[in-house]
């Protein structure tokens, strides 16, 4: 199918071309990567220990530990610079005042360097980045006895790097780090960050009974149940606009106050963020607030399930699953709104899923 864009800055860029004359779109955006960049590695390590209590229980205590360097953050090479004042003049153009939202591309590096070069975003991969991780692992487990099998584990840790890990596979498009001189500026808890995981899981068969009539109705069945409990991810505040001038998006707010919670029960349409406690730096700054710093709400599920199998014949039998997931149908809160610029900012209004169960039947012949 012919795609035509009369419009495009520039004309049609399709189809593309990769030789001299490939075109390039004014104010584009653009990304390079240094030809002697180093390959991200991971070094990780752990102490275990365990031990029997009795017969049917086993705990164990492990440490976990890793460290990955080269990873690959963005650093800016063509941001905006912020000019005080006005009326100013760039490149024949009178600007009042000299530094705002609308003249963002004319106040880039290259364009005030070099006027015909329209060179809109330009990120630069840096392998500098550095992610750590240290966990202990609590453990227990029932081995199945009277046919009931027991586990849990509780894991309390700590993930810190830099802005380098959306998804495992390093910054998107315009994600570069704030202050284009310092990478440490961006540097806080990891995105996939939980600094308490609790789990626990149970499965109990019924007995074989003697009598046929209870044998019939009541062995058996198997009921499992997964409950599992984390405390939050960490949120990053945003201004929500460009307040520093320079192009480079996710900028954050100054602290105010020292705590930035309202209502930390997180319960619907409570105010769990206090706007009151941040406010928006100054034209041309930066705000003093880190990132990935601010708590969010934790979370919970309870899951069960019930089986069981019935023997038609030697050779067929009837297979029968219910399962329940957020059994209770608990409230559980989505992170709140984080930008300023928002009118729901700080509010909970969203929820995981409601309760949800599924039914099974199968005939195996």
């Amino acid at each position: 199918m012919a795609t035509a864009l009369p419009s495009f800055p520039g004309g049609d860029p399709f189809p593309l071309r990769f030789d001299v004359n490939a075109p390039f779109a004014p104010y584009g955006s653009y990304e390079t990567t240094p030809y002697n960049i180093r390959t991200t590695y991971v070094s990780s390590w752990n102490l275990s220990i365990q031990r029997q209590l009795g017969t049917d229980w086993l705990v164990s205590t492990t440490y976990m530990g890793s460290q990955a360097v080269h990873m690959w953050v963005q650093k800016a090479l063509n941001s905006a610079l912020y000019l005080p004042g006005g009326p100013c003049t760039l490149n024949g153009v009178v600007y009042n005042p000299c530094s705002s939202t609308a003249n963002t591309n004319q106040r880039r590096r290259f364009s005030l360097e070099k006027p015909l070069e329209l060179t809109g975003i330009l990120d630069e991969f840096d392998d500098g980045g550095t992610q750590s991780y240290n966990g202990l692992l609590l453990s227990v487990q029932r081995r199945a006895a009277r046919g009931v099998t027991i586990g849990g584990n509780y894991t309390w840790s700590h993930c810190v790097g830099d802005n380098a890990d959306a998804n495992g596979m390093g910054p998107s498009a315009g994600a570069s780090y704030q202050n284009p001189n310092n990478r440490d500026f961006d540097r806080g808890n990891c995105d996939s960050d939980r600094r308490h995981i609790f789990n626990l899981t149970s499965v109990a068969e019924t007995p074989q009974f003697a009598n046929r009539t209870m044998r019939l109705v009541a062995t058996g069945w198997r009921v499992s149940g997964i409950y599992r409990k984390s405390s939050g991810s960490y949120l990053t505040l945003g201004t929500g606009i460009d307040r520093a001038l320079t192009g480079i998006g996710g900028q954050r707010p100054n602290q105010v106050l020292g705590d930035v919670y309202a209502d930390k029960s997180a319960r619907p349409l409570t105010n769990y963020l206090n706007l009151a406690a941040v406010a928006q730096p100054a034209l041309g700054t930066l705000g003093n607030m880190g990132r990935t710093n601010i708590q969010a709400p934790g979370t919970w599920q309870f899951d069960t399930s019930l089986s069981r199998e019935f023997r038609i014949r030697e050779d067929q039998k009837l297979e029968f699953r219910a399962e329940a997931y957020n059994l209770l149908n608990s409230f559980r809160p989505v992170n709140p709104a984080v930008a300023m610029n928002n009118n729901t900012f700080g509010q909970i209004r969203n929820a995981l899923d409601p309760r949800i169960m599924q039914f099974a039947l199968k005939y195996v012949f």
